[in-house]
């Protein structure tokens, strides 16, 4: 037996923190711990004080920490953080606005705008600057210096925590976003500034601005939270905490704290991660689709012959972020989504929720607005008593709902509650369905696994309402996330991107770097005027653009 037999896996909900610790024997002891507050460090360290003392493990015992957390899903599904500024080429300042045409509603007599703009970059925030650098990456109009200096005097009184920059071809070229960002770190060292060709060097000017700015939006937040609990574990003589990037890799925290956006999903993908590791696959031969409930959101993934399935690029509260990523779904439905019944008798269920502070009117912490588990608490279809040890007030619950959806819709309390989960139910069956066909699986076929603290809750309704016949509940599924980070493979992503016009050019054949990555080689032809993303071996990728 080693030194350091243990290692311990803490994921963070919107609700609680859920902390497994897995000894190198199989042995493992897992804790549900509830957050007080809107802190973030805190919560998780207090849940690994929790899960040593109980478990009886020192500091010396433990090999590695690995975090997850849905802080910034949730931060994109809610976005209810402060907008940020957006440095753009003078012309183009309209492009993360504009979007695609992606008319999902074909029906809808008003369209509501693909992007958000009001809350994570409206217009007064956007600054257009001059300079131009070709497709070619030659520069073709120097940096307009001046403009750039007003735009920094403007964005210095602006109110701002970030600041994001995107211009054209930088992917190619990035020596003006350099300069832009440089200006920007001197004169306004307290921002935080996210370049584009450092989160997303690839082709595709809305792709990369949206991708660029959200993770300036999530980077306030993030870099504070992850230094916070770095320090708190040293303090504690723990291994300094590795981090779930929404990939499946796992990352030392510095990385995921310069780059937050690569943190939107690993809880969810660390979830899908720890069913792969636990599931008998040989039970069941065809697709798995998970459905993962937690306070927030409601997750649903794909596993295909036991592996999770992969996509370039992930979606977020109906924002498309170019980032490879576990191919999940998530949409703004949880334990703590606030329930509202519009004009018309129509009930709204989230995307706002009372998290866990200070969460459902059931959990008795000063929540007055009715949530889901407000209606699961009168249904009686949770304990007096959760996992966390949180003992819940039905009184409470029934009070909130009478008030918000029983009296509105003129239904006795007992229908109204039910009519909340059915239509829970109803939304999170239709993204199983949506997931599923975009993917050519039909859900009849699949095993539908539920993990998450309310995934068991509600897999009967959604299995019937997906048709699917097969369900199956883990053991250990309310803390699935964490389990999947110390069960799943072990990967430390450390690899850049690569972005070229000739897919192997500059790459030797022998020597030190990237080339000595992979051998042999395979020569790759890609039609002119496509984008592949290539990999080699799974140890480098390579975005490709031709002409």
């Amino acid at each position: 037996m080693s030194a350091a037999p243990w290692s311990l896996g803490v994921d963070m909900g919107g609700t609680f923190v859920d902390a497994v610790a897995l000894h190198e024997d199989g042995r493992s002891v897992a804790i549900k711990h509830p957050r007080a507050g809107r802190r973030l460090a805190e919560p998780v360290v207090e849940a690994l004080d929790r899960l040593c003392a109980e478990a009886g493990i020192a500091p010396e015992e433990v090999g590695g920490v690995v975090h997850g957390s849905t802080v910034i899903t949730n931060l994109l599904l809610e976005r209810d953080e402060p907008p940020v500024a957006l440095v753009l080429t003078r012309g183009f300042g309209d492009v993360p606005v504009l979007a695609r045409q992606d008319r999902r509603a074909l029906y809808e007599p008003v369209v509501a705008p693909a992007v958000p703009e009001a809350a994570l970059f409206p217009q007064p925030l956007r600054f257009e600057i001059g300079g131009r650098i070709d497709a070619e990456g030659r520069e073709v109009e120097p940096l307009d210096l001046t403009a750039l200096d007003a735009a920094a005097d403007a964005i210095a009184t602006a109110g701002v925590q970030a600041v994001a920059v995107c211009l054209l071809f930088s992917h190619r070229n990035p020596s003006h976003e350099q300069q832009v960002g440089e200006l920007l770190r001197a004169r306004l060292p307290h921002l935080h500034v996210s370049l584009s060709h450092e989160v997303d060097p690839a082709p595709r000017e809305f792709e990369r601005a949206l991708t660029t700015a959200l993770d300036a939006y999530a980077k306030a937040l993030a870099a504070g939270y992850l230094r916070a609990l770095a320090e708190a574990l040293s303090a504690r003589r723990l291994p300094a905490p590795m981090l779930m990037h929404s990939e499946g890799t796992v990352r030392p925290w510095q990385d995921l704290a310069a780059r937050p956006i690569g943190l939107a999903m690993s809880g969810p993908c660390a979830a899908l991660r720890g069913v792969a590791a636990c599931l008998d696959v040989g039970a069941h031969r065809g697709a798995v689709l998970t459905l993962d409930v937690g306070g927030t959101s409601a997750d649903i993934g794909l596993l295909h012959g036991g592996e999770p399935a992969f996509a370039e690029s992930l979606e977020c509260g109906g924002l498309g972020i170019r980032q490879r990523c576990v191919d999940i779904a998530s949409i703004a439905i949880g334990g703590g989504s606030v329930l509202q019944v519009l004009a018309g008798a129509a009930l709204r269920i989230g995307p706002r929720s009372q998290g866990a502070w200070p969460g459902p009117a059931a959990y008795g912490q000063g929540g007055t607005l009715a949530t889901l588990s407000d209606a699961l608490c009168v249904l009686g279809r949770l304990p007096d008593r959760l996992a966390g040890g949180l003992v819940l007030d039905r009184r409470a619950a029934e009070a909130a709902l009478a008030r918000d959806v029983a009296v509105p819709l003129g239904l006795p309390l007992d229908e109204a509650a039910e009519a909340v989960v059915q239509a829970a139910a109803a939304h999170m069956a239709e993204a199983l369905k949506t997931h599923a066909f975009q993917r050519g699986l039909d859900p009849a076929d699949a095993l539908l696994v539920a993990v998450g603290g309310g995934g068991a809750q509600h897999a009967a309704e959604v299995a019937a309402l997906a048709g699917m016949t097969a369900v199956r509940v883990l053991p250990q599924a309310g803390v699935m996330a964490a389990l999947g980070m110390v069960r799943g493979p072990e990967e430390v992503a450390a690899t850049p991107l690569h972005t070229t016009t000739d897919a192997w050019a500059g790459i030797a054949p022998e020597g030190d770097g990237p080339a000595a990555l992979f051998a042999p080689m395979t020569t790759v032809w890609v039609p002119a005027g496509w984008c592949w993303r290539i990999e080699a071996d799974g140890a480098l990728s390579l975005a490709v653009s031709t002409r």
